[in-house]
C-alpha cells in the first residue's frame, strides 16, 4: 500500500507523500529494535480537537480507499473500508468517550467532593463541583448512564475509588486531596489542578 497522503496547510488539501530514504541500520541497532513509544500525556486534548482530527483522518481514509479501488487494488481497499467501518462503530465511539473521561480535572473534583462530604452529603458536594466545572467551561463526564451531570461526576469518583482509572489520575487525586484539605470551601479547582499535576508536587 502506498504511503498515506499529507495534509498541506498552504494548499488546504491532501497531497501524495514522498517516502523519505531510510538510513541503513547497523546490525546492533536492528537487534535492539525500536524504542518503545512514549506514553500519551494525561493532559488529554480537548474533545473538539480530537473530533476534528478524527474527521480529517476519516476523510483521508476515504480518499485512499477511492484511489485503491480506482487502481484495482480491491484487497487493500476492503481493508481500509473495514477500518472506516470500525471508526464509525459504537465500539469506537465508546472508546473515545472513555478516553475523554480520563481527565485530571475529574480527579481534582473527586478530591473536593471527598473533603466537602465531611461536612455535607456526597450528592450536595457533587452538585457543587459540577456547577463549578460548568462555570469554568469544563464538560462533565460522559460515562455513567445518568442524565444528571453531577451524578456522573459522583459515579466517576466511585470508579476512581474502585481503581478503574489510570494510575496517573489516582496520583493526581491524592495530591489534589492534600490541596483541598487546606481550603475546602475555596473550591479553587484550577489551582488544585496546577498543584496536582506539577512534577515536583508531593
Amino acid at each position: 500500500m502506498s504511503a498515506l497522503p499529507i495534509y498541506d496547510e498552504v494548499r488546504r488539501e491532501f497531497v501524495p507523500a514522498t517516502p523519505a530514504p531510510q538510513p541503513a541500520q547497523s546490525a546492533a541497532a536492528a537487534e535492539r529494535g525500536l524504542p518503545p513509544s512514549p506514553r500519551p500525556s494525561i493532559r488529554a486534548q480537548p474533545a473538539g480537537d480530537r473530533d476534528e482530527r478524527l474527521s480529517v483522518f476519516q476523510a483521508c481514509l476515504a480518499r485512499i480507499r477511492r484511489n485503491l479501488e480506482s487502481s484495482g487494488n480491491a484487497a487493500d481497499a476492503e481493508t481500509i473500508g473495514d477500518l472506516m467501518g470500525f471508526l464509525a462503530s459504537r465500539e469506537a465511539a465508546k472508546a473515545l468517550a472513555d478516553e475523554r473521561d480520563h481527565h485530571p480535572i475529574y480527579a481534582v473534583s473527586a478530591a473536593f467532593i471527598d473533603v466537602l462530604a465531611i461536612t455535607s452529603d456526597e450528592a450536595a458536594a457533587a452538585q457543587t463541583l459540577a456547577r463549578k466545572l460548568v462555570a469554568l467551561g469544563y464538560e462533565l463526564p460522559k460515562q455513567g448512564g445518568d442524565t444528571r451531570g453531577w451524578k456522573r461526576l459522583l459515579l466517576w469518583r466511585d470508579t476512581l475509588v474502585r481503581g478503574h482509572v489510570p494510575a496517573e489520575l489516582r496520583d493526581i487525586y491524592e495530591r489534589a486531596l492534600k490541596f483541598a484539605r487546606k481550603a475546602p470551601t475555596g473550591l479553587d479547582v484550577k489551582a488544585a489542578l496546577d498543584y496536582a499535576v506539577a512534577p515536583d508536587s508531593r
